[in-house]
C-alpha cells in the first residue's frame, strides 16, 4: 500500500493556511534575531538563535513538501510531512516556552510579546495539521473497543480512547435528552464519554476520574455552570482541564462571562455535528499539546535536579582534593566556595623538601564537568610531579611544561590561568611565575602600617601558544608577611547596589585585615559576601592565605 496523500483541493487549502502561520513564525523569529544585540542574557540569545534556525528548517520542510521545482504540488506525502515537521516545531515551542517563563516577570515586554506570537503561530500549525491531515493518514479503519460506562480508572490515568484522536470527555447537563444526544454524537466521533446530571456529581466525578475535556451546561439547578467552572479553576488538580460551555442562543452574554473565567469555547444547544467535532478537536489538540509541554517541562526539571545533584557531588569531590590547613614554620589556610555551576578552580601547597614550599592556584575557563575535570587533571600532574624533564623548583619551567602538555585544541578549547611559586625558607625568597592569573598580594607591616605589593607577570594564559616562554621573578618576603592567592571569582563580584567590585576595592579589603593572630580567609569571604548580599557567587570563590612569620 502506498504512502497516504491528501486530495488536490485539500492540498491547496492546507498549503495556503500553513504558509500564513509559517510566515508568522519566520517573521517574528527574524525580529527577535535582529534584536539579539540588545539582549544581555547569553542563555536567551542562544535560544533565540536556535529558534531562528529551526524556523528556517520549517520553511524548507514546507517548500520541499508542497513545491517541486518552484511549482505547487497537487499531492504530497502527509505522513512524511508530519514526521519532518514535528521535530523543529516542538523545539521552537519548547524554547519559546522557556523564554516566556524567564521573561514573564521582566520589563522586556517587546521580547515577551514577540515570543508569545511565535508560540501562538506554532500552536496554530499544530491544530491545523492535526485537524486537516489526520483523516488522510488513516489507511486502515480505526479499531473500535467495546463501550464502557467509565472513561477512566479512579485515581489513575484515563482508559485508552476508542481511537488515537479520541479523548475522555465528561458531559454535565441536567436534561436527560440533551445528555443522551450529545453523548451519542461524541461516542460516534471516537470519544469515551461519561454524563452526569448536576454540578455536585460533576465535581465528584472529576476527582475520581481523569478527563481530557468537560462539556458544561450553564443553567442547572443546585450548582450552575458558573459555579462549577469557578471551582474547577480554583482547584490545582482540575484547573488544567479544558471546558466547553453549552448554551442557548439567548445566553451569549453568559458564555462571554464563562470564557473570561477560563472556559475554552462554547457550543449552542442546537449544535451541528461538524461544528461539534471541530470545536472538540481544537480543544483536545490544545490539551494534548499542554500535556506534552508539561511532560517536557517535568523532564527538564528532573534533568536539572539530577544535574545539580551531580554537580554538587563533583564540587565536593574537588573540594576533597584540596590540601589540609598547614601549620608550622609557614601557616596556610583557604576558602573555596563553588558557584551554582561547577567551575574549574583548584590550588595546592606542600613542602617539596625541608627548605622549599610549593604553592599554586589555577582557574580553568568556563564552567561544568569539563572545566572541573581539566582542573583536577592539572592538579594531579603537579601533585605527582608528572611532567617529564621538568624542574619543579623552576616556576617558568613548570608553566612552560603545562603549556606544552595542555594545548587548547586537545582540551575542548579550554585554557587556564595559574600562579605558581616556590618559597625558599633559608633565604626568604619567593620565586614565581604567572600565566594570566590575578596577581598574588603580599602584605607586611612597615612601622605598624600595612604595605601591599602585587606579585605578577604579564605572561600568556596556558594552552594558547605551545612555544611561549615564561618568566620567573623573585621577591624577598619580609618578616611577618601574608601572601594571598585567589581566582578572579573572588573580586569579580556584583555588589548589592548593582555595580561590580573593582580590583582596588578587593585590595583594600585584603590590606585592612588584622595582621596579628590567625588566618583571615573566612573573614574576607564574609565581607565580600556581605557586600554582594548573595548566598552563592556566579563564579567559584577561591582564596588562599600563607602566613610567613
Amino acid at each position: 500500500m502506498g504512502a497516504p496523500t491528501v486530495n488536490k483541493e485539500s492540498v491547496k487549502y492546507i498549503r495556503h493556511e500553513l504558509r500564513t502561520y509559517l510566515n508568522h513564525v519566520m517573521g517574528y523569529s527574524e525580529i527577535l534575531h535582529e534584536d539579539l544585540v540588545s539582549l544581555e542574557d547569553e542563555e536567551t540569545r542562544e535560544e533565540i538563535q536556535k529558534i531562528f534556525e529551526e524556523s528556517s528548517n520549517l520553511q524548507n520542510i514546507f517548500s520541499l513538501s508542497f513545491y517541486e521545482e518552484g511549482q505547487p504540488r497537487d499531492l504530497f506525502n502527509a505522513v512524511e510531512f508530519k514526521k519532518n515537521l514535528y521535530g523543529p516545531l516542538y523545539i521552537i515551542i519548547g524554547l519559546s516556552q522557556r523564554i516566556k517563563k524567564r521573561w514573564e516577570k521582566s520589563e522586556n515586554f517587546s521580547t515577551l510579546k514577540d515570543i508569545q506570537k511565535v508560540l501562538e503561530a506554532c500552536r496554530k500549525i499544530l491544530e491545523m495539521v492535526e485537524k486537516e491531515i489526520q483523516i488522510s493518514e488513516s489507511i486502515e479503519p480505526p479499531t473500535v473497543t467495546a463501550h464502557s460506562d467509565h472513561p477512566g480508572v479512579p485515581g489513575g490515568p484515563a482508559l485508552k480512547p476508542r481511537d488515537e484522536q479520541g479523548g475522555s470527555l465528561l458531559v454535565v447537563d441536567d436534561n436527560e435528552m440533551n445528555r443522551d444526544i450529545l453523548t451519542r454524537h461524541l461516542e460516534r466521533q471516537g470519544h469515551r464519554v461519561m454524563a452526569v446530571e448536576n454540578g455536585y456529581l460533576a465535581l465528584q466525578t472529576l476527582k475520581n476520574y481523569v478527563f481530557d475535556l468537560v462539556l458544561l451546561d450553564i443553567l442547572m439547578p443546585g450548582l450552575n455552570g458558573y459555579q462549577i467552572l469557578e471551582k474547577m479553576k480554583e482547584d490545582e488538580s482540575l484547573r488544567h482541564i479544558p471546558v466547553i460551555m453549552i448554551s442557548a442562543l439567548d445566553e451569549m452574554d453568559s458564555v462571554a462571562h464563562c470564557i473570561s473565567l477560563g472556559a475554552e469555547d462554547y457550543l449552542p444547544k442546537t449544535f451541528d455535528p461538524i461544528l461539534l467535532k471541530a470545536r472538540i478537536s481544537a480543544c483536545l489538540t490544545k490539551k494534548r499539546f499542554r500535556d506534552q509541554e508539561q511532560r517536557y517541562l517535568l523532564a527538564l526539571l528532573e534533568s536539572k535536579i539530577t544535574l545539580e545533584k551531580e554537580l554538587g557531588e563533583a564540587a565536593e569531590y574537588v573540594k576533597g582534593l584540596l590540601p589540609r590547613p598547614l601549620l608550622g614554620e609557614v601557616n596556610a589556610d583557604w576558602v573555596f566556595a563553588p558557584s551554582a555551576k561547577l567551575g574549574g578552580d583548584c590550588f595546592d601547597y606542600h613542602w617539596v623538601d625541608d627548605d622549599h614550599l610549593m604553592v599554586y592556584l589555577l582557574d580553568v575557563s568556563g564552567h561544568g564537568i569539563g572545566a572541573a575535570l581539566l582542573s583536577v587533571s592539572v592538579m594531579n600532574v603537579l601533585r605527582s610531579q608528572g611532567l617529564p624533564q621538568t624542574d619543579f623548583m623552576n616556576p617558568s619551567a613548570v608553566l612552560g611544561a603545562l603549556n606544552h602538555n595542555f594545548p587548547m585544541e586537545k582540551q575542548n578549547n579550554m585554557y587556564f590561568t595559574i600562579w605558581y611559586g616556590i618559597y625558599h625558607k633559608p633565604t626568604r625568597t619567593m620565586k614565581y611565575a604567572s600565566a594570566g592569573a590575578p596577581p598574588a598580594l603580599l602584605v607586611h607591616q612597615d612601622h605598624n602600617l600595612p604595605v601591599i605589593s602585587e606579585l605578577t607577570t604579564t605572561d600568556l594564559i596556558i594552552g594558547v601558544d605551545m612555544d611561549y616562554f615564561y618568566e620567573t621573578k623573585k621577591e624577598i618576603i619580609p618578616l611577618d608577611s601574608r601572601l594571598y592567592l585567589f581566582s578572579d571569582g573572588a573580586y569579580e563580584v556584583k555588589k548589592a547596589n548593582g555595580k561590580m567590585m573593582v580590583f582596588k576595592e578587593f585590595m583594600n579589603i585584603i590590606n585592612f585585615q588584622p595582621h596579628e593572630g590567625g588566618g583571615n580567609t573566612q573573614s574576607i569571604y564574609n565581607q565580600i559576601q556581605g557586600l554582594a548580599e548573595i548566598e552563592h557567587f556566579e563564579d567559584d570563590f577561591s582564596l588562599l592565605e600563607l602566613i610567613i612569620p
